[in-house]
Formats: C-alpha cells, sequence, structure tokens
C-alpha cells in the first residue's frame, strides 16, 4: 500500500499543474504500469481511490494537450487565412 502511494505521488510529480506532462512519454508509462500493477493486489476498497485518482490525472493531461492542439490548427487556420488575404490583396501593390 506505502508502495502504491508512493508510485502515485512520483507519478504526480510528472504532470504540471496545468496537465502537462513534465517528462518524456516512455517515462511516464513506465511509472503508470509500475502503479498498475502494484495496485493489482491491493483490495477493492483500496485500490479504487488510488486509480480514481490516477484517472482524473490522466484526464487533465488529456484536456491540455486537446486545448494545445485546439490552438495550434486555430493557428494555423489564421495563418492560411492571413497569407491567402495577403496573397488576394497583394495583386493591387
Amino acid at each position: 500500500m506505502n508502495q502504491t502511494k508512493t508510485l502515485l505521488a512520483e507519478l504526480k510529480t510528472m504532470f504540471h499543474s496545468t496537465g502537462q506532462l513534465n517528462v518524456s512519454l516512455e517515462a511516464y508509462q513506465a511509472k503508470l504500469n509500475e502503479l498498475l500493477k502494484s495496485t493489482e493486489h491491493l483490495p477493492k476498497e483500496t485500490r479504487e481511490p488510488i486509480l480514481k485518482e490516477t484517472r482524473e490525472m490522466i484526464n487533465k493531461g488529456i484536456l491540455f494537450t486537446q486545448k494545445q492542439l485546439e490552438s495550434t490548427e486555430n493557428a494555423f487556420s489564421e495563418n492560411k487565412s492571413r497569407n491567402a488575404a495577403n496573397l488576394n490583396y497583394a495583386k493591387f501593390f
């Protein structure tokens, strides 16, 4: 149980407060797998809160990534629109 809580705390430190991952994806996956293996032998009433907290952390990371993707897509779209407008108006100069 203590090892599981330690692994959960270590996993939490891999995320910034915004949900951004601070380590490589490989390091994150290794720690997550280690945490999940350590919960396999815990009783259900102990395991469920730990897994719920882990799920919430992962969801926050997913939300952060989705927001980053949206802002990147918006930047590309705006840039394409500006370039098209500039090309259109450039013919007048």
